[in-house]
């Protein structure tokens, strides 16, 4: 096989599983359980060691390069040491993920063919599960097409086979964009253009349904972006085609506006959602608070990845008494838990890239329409996508998560690089030697994140089968799964607490009390081991607490209740359980009082109960 064939191979084989990550990704509730993604993760890092074999030549960007290897260098060495190794394993995988995505496009897909083909094969999915959506809206249910996935319960807003309706948005918002860009700017035939001008509208319906105002937002910010672009590269063509287009852009323009608005007054449920856009009393505002109060902890380097689940909840307000696991707005996100070097290594990637995007769009747009008089151009389109896709995200970002969903991370890190390399349709190139060598920075990514996946891929998915198990009422199959899950990970906290949990749901289903006696105390160690991998969850201390106060160790359990309290004193659950657990130790001890036969001590000897209660018990 000649270099021409391999390079021709390695890139049709490194494409195929890349796109078939990126669309497993989404299809798995957007990769959100390590369960699901990280036999995707093991898929991408397979498709990064067969893209090596490939030696195109690619004309990558030194600011790129360095600016990607500053920040996501930080963010896997903070993540590395954080506090809670286990919460930080999310963060380490997505960024593997979206690193071996980036570098691919980056360095071996860098023809604007194959980035349509992946552009295209993500529209088929979108377009999927807008059909999904519309089920999920027309019935008002939690309609999934893969029945053992499940999603939170938003009612009649549309997810797809996302758990949330916005992170739904934010792949529509991108997918939609790069339609309206093709339809505008690309050599295809009309009736192709039509056709993916019509599928970008759909799009937008699709995100109308999932009821989400930034995702509203940001698309009106993308589309604004592409117009303007548009009309940057049209400046140096005729005057009057200019005009021309101006004034007829501006009428279509305005009547998908006028279209828009009447198809929200016919659905009085999007009605008072696009009404309400704008919400000073949203509960989003309270979770921004708190990112900042954990900020100043830290100022430099953050509280570490993950963190927010504890600050968020020891920040919050008396009104938010939800799990605050993220802040809803990434930016914030960044810096409260890798601090302000997070969050201007962040800048530098972002300033790099846009910068770069800038120069490329300059040389196909004006200038390129000014020489040679042709608009058409794929190239152009897909960095007049990017561009608006990157405007779509770093609107929503102030109100989602979206940066937290792998599969939008996925989706982000491709259009990073169509702006880090422009796209070329040469053939047959070869690389320099030196700049092979610079390609072993791609095979390292991917041997670490295919052996980390292998590493925790079965653990991960018996854990999953117990939390499912423990979910549905099966506490024996709970606690088998779990203890398997254990076995192989020792290092996860949420195995050992659906272990404890399952235990005690045992023993609570018993009759007999030294029977279930035996359970609660059988579930005492696994909390133990959960609140020691993470001291700081309410959840575990909460849980260990009430597993001391049913076999009586009441003072043991006052301490757990009170860890959780000092941690979170605003939370109604924790102060409910300390409250519960001083119930229950001053009837045991009036019962005791109770059954004491009468005598008097020895003169001079105090009397002093085995454990001094705390004047606040009674």
């Amino acid at each position: 096989m000649n270099s021409s064939s391999l390079t021709r191979a390695g890139e049709m084989v490194a494409a195929f599983l890349m796109i078939a990550g990126m669309v497993a990704m989404q299809v798995f509730i957007g990769g959100t359980r390590l369960a699901f993604s990280l036999p995707i993760y093991a898929m991408l890092g397979l498709a990064g060691l067969v893209a090596c074999f490939s030696l195109r030549q690619a004309k990558p960007s030194r600011i790129c390069l360095w600016s990607s290897a500053v920040f996501f260098g930080y963010v896997l060495a903070r993540a590395w040491f954080s506090p809670v190794p286990y919460l930080a394993r999310m963060d380490i995988f997505s960024v593997l993920g979206g690193l071996i995505v980036y570098l691919i496009v980056f360095l071996v897909l860098t023809s604007a063919r194959w980035r349509v083909v992946i552009l295209m094969a993500l529209l088929v999915v979108a377009l999927v599960q807008i059909g999904i959506g519309a089920v999920q809206f027309r019935a008002g249910n939690n309609f999934m097409l893969i029945p053992f996935l499940q999603r939170f319960d938003y009612g009649r807003r549309a997810s797809g086979f996302y758990v949330c309706p916005n992170h739904f948005a934010g792949l529509l918002e991108v997918i939609g964009v790069f339609c309206v860009s093709l339809a505008c700017w690309s050599r295809w035939p009309m009736w192709a253009k039509l056709l993916v001008g019509y599928a970008g509208l759909l799009c937008y319906a699709g995100l109308a349904l999932t009821g989400s105002r930034g995702g509203y937002l940001s698309a009106s910010a993308s589309l604004v972006i592409v117009a303007i672009l548009s009309l940057l590269a049209l400046r140096k063509s005729a005057r009057e085609f200019f005009w021309r287009v101006a004034v007829g852009g501006s009428l279509f323009a305005l009547f998908l506006v006028a279209l828009v608005l009447f198809g929200f007054k016919q659905s009085e449920y999007l009605n008072s959602r696009a009404q309400n856009v704008v919400d000073p009393t949203n509960i989003r505002l309270d979770l921004w608070e708190a990112a900042i109060a954990q900020w100043k902890l830290q100022p430099a380097f953050g509280t570490g990845s993950g963190t927010y689940l504890y600050y968020g909840r020891r920040f919050r307000t008396s009104r938010m008494q939800l799990d605050p696991v993220h802040v809803h707005n990434d930016y914030l996100q960044l810096l409260a838990e890798y601090g302000a070097i997070g969050e201007v290594t962040f800048l530098l990637f972002l300033g790099a890239h846009l910068c770069r995007g800038a120069e490329t769009f300059s040389k196909l747009g004006p200038r390129r329409i000014a020489v040679s008089g042709r608009l058409p151009s794929n190239n152009l389109a897909l960095m007049i996508g990017a561009f608006g896709a990157l405007a779509a995200y770093g609107v929503h970002s102030f109100f989602d998560f979206n940066l937290h969903i792998p599969a939008n991370v996925l989706l982000l890190a491709f259009v990073f690089a169509i702006l880090a390399t422009p796209a070329s349709d040469r053939e047959g190139d070869t690389v320099a030697p030196s700049f092979v060598l610079k390609r072993l920075v791609l095979p390292a990514l991917a041997l670490l994140l295919l052996g980390l996946s292998i590493r925790y891929v079965k653990s991960e998915a018996y854990a999953e089968r117990a939390r499912v198990a423990l979910r549905d009422d099966r506490y024996l199959a709970a606690t088998r799964w779990a203890e398997k899950a254990v076995q192989l990970d020792d290092q996860n906290p949420e195995t050992f607490f659906y272990l404890g949990e399952s235990r005690v749901r045992s023993a609570e289903q018993l009759q007999n009390p030294a029977a279930a006696t035996s359970f609660y105390r059988a579930a005492i160690e696994p909390f133990q081991r959960a609140s020691a991998l993470a001291p700081n969850d309410e959840t575990f201390l909460i849980s260990l607490g009430r597993a001391y106060g049913a076999v009586g160790r009441f003072a043991e359990a006052e301490w757990m209740f009170g860890r959780a309290l000092a941690w979170d004193p605003r939370s109604i659950v924790a102060q409910k359980s300390y409250q519960a657990n001083l119930d229950g130790w001053k009837n045991c001890h009036s019962k005791a009082e109770e059954q004491r036969p009468l005598a008097l001590p020895d003169k001079g000897a105090p009397i002093t109960p085995a454990i001094e209660p705390s004047p606040s018990r009674f």
